[in-house]
């Protein structure tokens, strides 16, 4: 065909072509995902999955409307870039006409749209759910991926846009031309000049004089005893595994304080870190349980005084960055200004990611900024806001808070740890056996509906194979591995930025995991039945002049608060029940064990206790509701927060025992009396034989229990205990 001719067939039936061609291949993704969703809803059993086929129906409809902006700017995109590529290969099709132009376009945009779901498995492998990367790129000897992923995942595409721009700059009159380029350059400068935020200057400083900043670092779940540094080693020891599960805070640690025996109230996140940030016992402050209503929301947040408001008011950026473990901070802010965090517990963000995670399309070109300009919502779900998103997220906030000088107090959290333990390859793979091929390959094989719907589960997980239980403990340990990476790259942005020297660095947890030890299974915070794993955390901490040091104390995580204001030099709110260890830091106070008090926390399975008829509870379903006036949470039912809070277990710890206290369907208590020091997985109760240990302890419990006091180990043994 001549170039007059062609010429001649004009833009009116290249564009039409292109624009149908790839018009038919988004609808054809937007089917695909209203297929999905159909199916995927359909297979959901449980009442939560009910309520959103009935009375949440119009949202979730009207969400599937809201993506269709997402199709559109697919569209105006795919018509830009596939048109300069019909063009070129428009004289060897072997027909001419809207058809052959559509059908061309149409395989364009297939093509295109595969090389980038190749993009976002190599970048973004974390939207694979675990699952294997099985790319050409890591066929190539790992010294050269690096150097492939640049070029075919970052320059190729810069290349291509830019020559795609020049075609459709060349298409131009010269003004338009002229115009376009103009606006360009001056977008880019207004971008490239904006000012920076004004920061307002601290007034609270160190006693030394020197402003010091504070970061705290943590993963959800992360037990206290399996970290390098407290002498853990995992299963493996070969190649990748040989540095252990934790490599950069090991060696961090060497110049910690580190706290051997630290515990928290209650081993669930959201109770946890309202008593650790208020310095509060969970039956003072209010949240009892991880679902609370909005009424003890709001009560909570008007008494307490979280270590971040106090930072505030003396002129300190604070900040909570996390991923959907740290979500909760969405609903009870505990004083931070800023929260950088996705959350899970909205029932329409649940509904809204169900929808968007659907349609792919939108992590596939929306996961970026002008996709969480266009598409907020996306930014508080937990498949965008992952591990790698966050320590980004604090990289850069560092790199700005560093210019500016003002001293900082952030919570950086991670759901590295949490279950199901999906951290993803290469962390899956790094201790786990290669032989293995049970139903806990990449992840614990973990049912929501049967969790969600039944308390029964004991039976079911206290038979799990031998086989099994390692490989959940190995993944385990690769999730650590994961966290320890993102601590890494943080500790190397503090001395990048030179804050390394004046930052207070914080590694602890909100809770741990059992990980079927005797007498536990896998779950946190539902019982004191073993060796309270899930109740123990790390508490290691950098303090810039401080002499590293491994102490046995046994401390309690609503101590932390107050020794932080007394390395900072700040006064401490009068209504805080913990106890400040600065003076254990700087060396200048002797070993002292604090009593540890605790209660378990939302019932999703009452373990069984010897001798113990429980009282029956509903399953969580049952338990819990959607609240729409209280953005549409998952709250406790309120008939049901007393039964809840009366049925739970409480526990007494001091040094060497251990009393545990168990609520009877009867209306009475059971109390277990466990040595400790040579009984760690406290299996066999010595209440029936020991009452000169069990009856002071008991008294103390009751007191804590009943009149909310705290006795001193020193007040339950005035003689020294034994």
């Amino acid at each position: 065909m001549s170039k007059a001719k062609t010429a001649a067939m004009g833009w009116r039936p290249l564009l039409g072509g292109v624009a149908g061609g790839t018009l038919l291949f988004l609808i054809y993704q937007y089917g695909k995902a209203l297929w999905s969703l159909a199916n995927r809803t359909g297979g959901m059993d449980n009442k939560f999955s009910q309520l959103a086929q009935s009375e949440y129906l119009s949202y979730l409809i009207g969400q599937n409307v809201v993506v269709l902006l997402a199709y559109l700017i697919l569209w105006i995109a795919a018509i830009l870039l596939v048109t300069p590529l019909v063009s070129l290969i428009r004289r060897w099709l072997p027909w001419q006409g809207k058809g052959a132009i559509a059908l061309a376009a149409l395989i364009l945009t297939a093509l295109i749209h595969s090389y980038f779901e190749t993009r976002l498995e190599y970048n973004r492998p974390y939207f694979l759910g675990g699952g294997e990367q099985r790319g050409m790129i890591y066929l190539l000897p790992d010294a050269w991926q690096a150097t492939a992923k640049t070029i075919v995942f970052t320059a190729f595409p810069l290349l291509a846009f830019a020559a795609l721009a020049a075609w459709w700059l060349m298409k131009m009159k010269p003004r338009l031309r002229a115009g376009v380029i103009v606006a360009g350059v001056l977008v880019s400068a207004a971008f490239a000049f904006a000012p920076a935020r004004h920061k307002t200057e601290a007034t609270a400083t160190a006693p030394n004089g020197k402003a010091l900043n504070v970061i705290i670092v943590g993963s959800d779940s992360l037990r206290g005893d399996r970290l390098g540094f407290t002498g853990y080693k995992p299963s493996r020891s070969d190649g990748a595994a040989a540095a252990g599960v934790s490599p950069n805070i090991d060696s961090w640690a060497k110049d910690a304080v580190r706290f051997e025996r630290c515990y928290v109230p209650m081993a669930s996140t959201l109770e946890s870190a309202v008593s650790v940030m208020s310095s509060t016992y969970p039956h003072t402050n209010g949240i009892r349980h991880m679902y609370p209503g909005k009424e003890q929301v709001e009560a909570t947040q008007a008494k307490v005084r979280p270590i971040a408001a106090v930072l505030s008011e003396k002129g300190y950026d604070t900040a909570a960055i996390g991923d959907w473990c740290a979500g909760f901070y969405e609903m009870m802010p505990l004083g931070f200004n800023e929260k950088l965090v996705s959350t899970f517990e909205n029932f329409r963000i649940y509904m809204t990611q169900a929808v968007f995670m659907a349609h792919f399309v939108v992590p596939l070109y929306f996961d970026n900024p002008l996709g969480y300009k266009l598409f907020p919502q996306i930014t508080s779900f937990a498949e965008f806001v992952t591990p790698e998103v966050v320590t980004k997220r604090v990289e850069d906030k560092l790199a700005d808070q560093a210019k500016t000088g003002r001293p900082f107090f952030w919570h950086v959290f991670y759901s590295c740890n949490h279950l199901p333990y999906n951290c993803g390859q290469p962390y899956n793979r790094l201790f786990t056996d290669p032989a293995y091929k049970g139903r806990n390959l990449a992840k614990v094989d973990f049912d929501i509906n049967e969790f969600v719907s039944g308390t029964s589960l004991e039976d079911k997980m206290s038979a799990l194979p031998e086989a099994d239980i390692r490989q959940v403990r190995a993944l385990y340990d690769g999730c650590t591995r994961q966290f320890d990476d993102c601590f890494g790259r943080i500790q190397a942005a503090l001395k990048k930025n030179g804050l390394a020297e004046n930052t207070i660095v914080i590694v602890t947890a909100d809770h741990g995991d059992d990980l079927y030890e005797p007498g536990v299974t896998l779950t946190h915070g539902l019982g004191f039945n073993g060796g309270d794993h899930c109740f123990h955390i790390p508490m290691a901490l950098h303090v810039p002049g401080a002499t590293p040091a491994s102490l046995p104390d046994q401390i309690r995580s609503i101590d932390l608060s107050p020794t932080l204001l007394d390395l900072l030099g700040v006064e401490k709110p009068a209504q805080w029940e913990g106890k400040s260890f600065a003076g254990r830091i700087h060396g200048t106070a002797p070993q002292e064990d604090r009593p540890y008090y605790g209660e378990t926390s939302f019932p999703f399975i009452q373990f069984k206790v010897p001798g113990v008829d429980r009282p029956k509870l509903p399953p969580m379903d049952e338990l819990t509701m959607i609240d729409p006036g209280f953005k549409h949470q998952f709250v406790m039912k309120p008939e049901f927060n007393e039964p809840v809070n009366i049925a739970k277990q409480r526990c007494l710890r001091t040094r060497n025992w251990k009393v545990v206290c168990t609520p009877c369907s009867e209306g009475n208590r059971h109390y277990g009396l466990f040595r400790i020091s040579t009984d760690p997985d406290c299996r066999d109760d010595l209440s029936g034989h020991m009452p000169e240990i069990l009856h002071p302890m008991q008294a103390a419990l009751e007191r804590w229990m009943d009149r909310h006091e705290e006795t001193a180990i020193a007040e339950i043994f005035p003689g020294g205990e034994p």
